[in-house]
């Protein structure tokens, strides 16, 4: 069977590729459907992008406007059944209904979850493995994604929660093991870690402790410092011309160290090694974190493949682009609309715009540098100090 990480990277290339050269401003039905059901979150993560409007749905109980259950069940309803549906948030499980949202979606889709793991209580992990995918043909809960950052005093730290390490990791080993008793292979399970200053020591631990525990697919992903404000009827279209923010630097030296011993590991775990954007290298992550990158080295194909519904209905590709409404027209899922159309023919003429660093939805096509992975005595011998230092398991 073809894994889900290895068709991450090749769908949006492959889905796009015939009419993004013969037909740019049309695209085939939506092969992958993002649903950010709601934006609140019990959670405060330092390097969200959606900090401000989690904030603003808490203090303005704005959460009362988002789509209704009924409203996202239509939205589900007029995309092909072919269609990989995402959900997403704030956190998911925040909203009240959503288990309710989740069945609907898994009775006819492959479903995916992207959450931190905080609310997985017995009751609620027992209706993930009844809704579980359970035949690579059908449909149900394919994948559940779980954010990690660090050991226990960062992530809380990252979270600005006290304890939510303690719920994440009760949750997340509370899903693997009732995973593991009923002897299936769904839902596939990822953590994911967004890569900064301060947890780089915690990168390999991580990925132990992912590798014992179970886990399919650790993904690291890059720090993007761009913020998205998805509120009703969003405008941001000028965000994409604008150069992303700076990101915090980290040391050249020690980053290609951690990389390079994530990559090594990878060859004898079992749980998979990923890295975001798609087809990114070790070399490029470190020339990211010195701020030497360039988006013209990226590319995205995802209007082509990939749509998403705010939790105020809007329907869109890339976060800064508003494509319409879920309540304007016949169709709730206006694929083909005109701004639609206007923004494919856009961005294959660009390629990529300033805006694009360091998403995680776009493709690095810059130089493939040597990867070749420095192990053993050689890395120790260069710089033991820092090699060396917390590559103890989580605990």
């Amino acid at each position: 069977m073809l894994s889900f990480k290895y068709l991450q990277k090749i769908l949006p290339r492959l889905y796009s590729v015939l009419p993004f050269f013969l037909n740019p401003r049309t695209a085939f039905p939506p092969a992958h459907a993002f649903f950010e059901v709601t934006y609140r979150c019990n959670l405060r993560c330092d390097m969200c992008h959606f900090l401000e409007i989690i904030e603003d749905t808490e203090n303005n109980k704005t959460y009362r406007n988002e789509l209704s259950t009924e409203e996202i069940k239509r939205a589900i309803d007029a995309l092909p059944r072919f269609t990989l549906i995402t959900f997403t948030g704030g956190e998911a499980f925040m909203k009240r209904d959503f288990m309710e949202i989740l069945r609907h979606a898994a009775s006819r889709h492959k479903v995916h979850v992207i959450t931190n793991g905080t609310l997985f209580t017995e009751s609620v992990v027992d209706q993930l493995m009844d809704i579980r995918l359970k035949s690579v043909f059908g449909s149900g809960l394919f994948y559940v994604g779980v954010s990690l950052e660090g050991d226990e005093e960062l992530h809380d730290r990252v979270t600005t929660i006290p304890g939510s390490f303690r719920k994440t990791r009760t949750g997340l080993e509370r899903l693997v093991q009732a995973r593991k008793s009923m002897g299936s292979r769904f839902p596939l399970i990822h953590l994911t870690c967004v890569i900064g200053y301060d947890n780089l020591m915690d990168l390999v631990p991580l990925y132990n402790y992912a590798e014992k525990l179970g886990v399919n697919v650790c993904n690291y992903v890059l720090n993007n410092p761009s913020t998205y404000w998805h509120g009703k009827n969003y405008d941001q279209d000028h965000f994409l011309r604008k150069p992303t923010p700076e990101v915090e630097e980290i040391d050249p030296v020690d980053l290609k160290g951690q990389l390079d011993l994530l990559i090594w590991k990878s060859k004898s775990y079992n749980s998979g090694l990923r890295f975001s954007p798609n087809y990114i290298t070790p070399e490029e992550i470190v020339r990211y974190y010195s701020n030497r990158s360039s988006y013209k080295d990226y590319r995205c194909y995802i209007p082509w493949t990939k749509v998403a519904v705010s939790g105020y209905g809007d329907v869109f590709s890339c976060p800064h682009f508003r494509m319409g409404s879920v309540h304007e027209g016949k169709d709730p899922m206006d694929w083909n609309s005109g701004r639609a159309k206007e923004f494919r023919e856009l961005l294959k003429k660009e390629k990529i715009f300033p805006g694009c660093l360091g998403c995680c939805q776009s493709e690095y096509v810059g130089q493939q540098d040597d990867t070749r992975v420095m192990i053993g005595s050689e890395i120790f011998a260069k710089h033991p100090e820092r090699i060396e230092k917390k590559m103890a398991v989580v605990k």
